[in-house]
C-alpha cells in the first residue's frame, strides 16, 4: 500500500514538463546527425566517382561532372548543391557540395567532399622500363 503525501502532488507533471523537451531535443539532434552523415557519404561517393571517371585515359572533366550527376541520381539524392571537376597538374580534383535540410540547430547547412585521382596516361612498353 502506497501512501501519497500532499507535498508530492503534481511532481510527475513537473518531471514530464522537464523531461519531454529534453528527450525531443536529443531525438532531433540524432535525426540531424543522421541526415548530415548520409549527406556526407553521398557527397563523398559522388566526388570519388567523378574524379575516377575524369581521370581515365582520354576522358574529360565534363565526363566527370556527368558521372557526379549519375551518382547523385542513382543514390536518390534530392539534395541541391554544386559540384566541379578540374585538372590540377597530373591530378583530377572533383569537389561536391550538397545543401542539407536543417532539422536541429548547430549543424552545418552544407557538406563538402573532395576527391583527387591521378590522371591515367598511356605508356609504351619501352617507357615502363
Amino acid at each position: 500500500m502506497t501512501v501519497k503525501y500532499r507535498a508530492d502532488r503534481g511532481e510527475v507533471t513537473a518531471q514530464a514538463v522537464i523531461a519531454v523537451p529534453v528527450v525531443l531535443a536529443v531525438l532531433w539532434m540524432a535525426v540531424q546527425a543522421t541526415v548530415f552523415l548520409h549527406g556526407a557519404n553521398v557527397a563523398d561517393a559522388a566526388a570519388n566517382e567523378g574524379a575516377a571517371v575524369a581521370a581515365r585515359f582520354s576522358s574529360s572533366t565534363r565526363a566527370g561532372e556527368r558521372a557526379i550527376v549519375r551518382t547523385l541520381t542513382a543514390l536518390d539524392s534530392d539534395a541541391r548543391g554544386r559540384w566541379s571537376v578540374r585538372r590540377d597538374g597530373n591530378d583530377v580534383v572533383a569537389k561536391v557540395s550538397l545543401r542539407l535540410p536543417r532539422i536541429a540547430p548547430f549543424f552545418p547547412r552544407t557538406v563538402t567532399r573532395e576527391a583527387r585521382e591521378p590522371i591515367e596516361r598511356f605508356m609504351t612498353e619501352e617507357e615502363r622500363r
